[in-house]
């Protein structure tokens, strides 16, 4: 086609390279993220990197350039984050009492567990109302004492697991999320509220490997994880609960009946060898 053809070809040009533009930067920040991944000795599915591509994460600014995300400015008010609106409520008798659930609370199953930020004290009467049975902290920080005197009163058991927060680096333990999960499944803890400070990081990883555990689709999981955790997503929180080896926690499934016994689950990648060529070469010359 010449240019003659008519004014027709110059949008039809236009639109060509601003395909072609688009192409190019897509696959750049597909390679810099899938570099930003090796960097740091880690391994990511080609969905998982397509995915980063297209979402907010505040632990990718570092490695995008702004105009990599164009909708930034919007991206706050487009949110799906889930957090508890503050409420101004007059004082009221005691009998009516306003029930005020947890910042970033939710269902993962309901009558199960829930998940959520940190109980304050004007959530305690929500959540003896939910009726929940079992506390999961999974901060490393002492309960104050009202919280104690809370649970004790309320009859509530309390468990810890310490699940690391993924900054800069990969850095929850198997064993720990493998504890909390086992903790989670046990159908005699509910039902049980999983809570972090905010419901989004840590609370958000532990609730999408027990989705991992269930078969969900990894985009529904992400979608979730990006429900509740918002603009503050984090790209290494998807990283670790992709890559969790869920079959350090699938015999607590199958005997707590979240799983059939038939499930076929791909058998984990064997741990690299200690012994190295060398001692092999000295073990061979001996």
């Amino acid at each position: 086609m010449s240019i003659s053809d008519g004014d027709s070809s110059v949008p039809a040009l236009a639109l060509g390279l601003r395909h072609y533009r688009d192409q190019n930067d897509e696959e750049s920040v597909y390679d810099r993220i899938r570099e930003f991944v090796r960097s740091l000795g880690l391994s990511a599915s080609d969905g998982l990197i397509y995915h980063a591509t297209e979402n907010t994460h505040e632990d990718l600014k570092d490695v995008l350039n702004p105009r990599d995300h164009e909708c930034s400015s919007n991206c706050t008010a487009d949110s799906h984050g889930t957090i508890t609106p503050t409420l101004s409520i007059p004082s009221s008798p005691e009998r009516l009492q306003p029930l005020i659930p947890p910042t970033n609370y939710g269902a993962v199953l309901p009558g199960c567990i829930y998940r959520s930020g940190y109980p304050q004290e004007k959530n305690y009467d929500f959540i003896k109302h939910v009726g929940i049975k079992t506390i999961l902290t999974l901060v490393p920080e002492p309960l104050t004492p009202e919280f104690q005197a809370f649970m004790k009163d309320a009859g509530i058991q309390h468990f810890h697991a310490h699940i690391r927060a993924n900054k800069g680096e990969v850095r929850v333990e198997s064993c720990e999320m493998a504890r909390a999960l086992r903790l989670i499944m046990d159908r005699s803890n509910h039902p049980i509220l999983v809570h972090c400070n905010k419901g989004k990081h840590r609370t958000g990883c532990t609730i999408a490997c027990f989705r991992r555990v269930l078969g969900l689709d990894p985009d529904v999981i992400r979608e979730e994880y990006h429900t509740y955790a918002g603009v503050k997503a984090r790209f290494l929180d998807e990283v670790f609960f992709e890559n969790f080896d869920i079959n350090l926690v699938m015999w607590v499934a199958r005997q707590q009946g979240w799983v059939t016994p038939e499930m076929d689950i791909a058998p984990p990648t064997p741990p690299a060898s200690i012994t190295s060529s060398g001692t092999v070469k000295a073990v061979a010359l001996a």
